[in-house]
C-alpha cells in the first residue's frame, strides 16, 4: 500500500466539520488552510485542522464579512446621498446661471437702449445746432445783400 492511501493520510485530507460548514473561502478573510499555512511559515508549527486556534480565525472572518456588508451598505447610501446632493447643486447652479443670463440680457438690452438714447440726444443737439447755424448763415447772407443794396443806392 502506498503512503497516499494510508488511513492517517486519508483522515487528514478529509475536511473537518468546521471546514465543511465554512466552505473554501469563509467570508472575506483567509481560508483555514491559508491560515494554517501562514502560521506554519511564520512559526514552524503546523496547526491541526481541528485546532481551537482556528476558531479565532472563524470569528474574525465572520466579523470581516459583517464589516464588508456594512461598508457596502454605507457605500450605497453615500452614493445615493451624493447623487441627490449633486442633483441639488447642479439645479442650484442652473438656476443661478439662468437668472444671471436673464439679468445680463436685460442689462445688455438696457445698456443698448441707453447708448441709443444718448446717441439720439446727441443727434438731436447736433441737428438743432446745424439748424441754428443755417439760420445764422441765412441771416448773414440777407444782411450782406441788404448792405450791398443800401450802399449801391447811396
Amino acid at each position: 500500500m502506498s503512503q497516499k492511501n494510508s488511513p492517517a493520510l486519508q483522515k487528514e485530507e478529509q475536511p473537518t466539520p468546521l471546514e465543511t460548514e465554512l466552505g473554501n473561502a469563509p467570508g472575506v478573510g483567509l481560508t483555514l488552510e491559508q491560515i494554517r499555512s501562514v502560521v506554519s511559515k511564520a512559526h514552524d508549527v503546523m496547526l491541526p485542522k481541528d485546532d481551537a486556534t482556528l476558531m479565532i480565525a472563524t470569528i474574525l472572518n465572520a466579523y470581516l464579512t459583517e464589516v464588508d456588508k456594512l461598508q457596502t451598505r454605507h457605500e450605497k447610501g453615500l452614493t445615493r446621498l451624493m447623487a441627490e446632493k449633486t442633483d441639488e447643486y447642479v439645479s442650484g447652479v442652473q438656476a443661478a446661471v439662468n437668472q444671471l443670463s436673464a439679468s445680463l440680457s436685460s442689462a445688455s438690452v438696457e445698456g443698448i437702449r441707453k447708448v441709443f438714447d444718448d446717441h439720439a440726444a446727441t443727434l438731436k443737439t447736433f441737428r438743432s445746432n446745424v439748424y441754428l447755424a443755417a439760420v445764422i448763415v441765412g441771416m448773414s447772407a440777407l444782411l450782406n445783400v441788404a448792405v450791398f443794396i443800401l450802399k449801391a443806392a447811396h
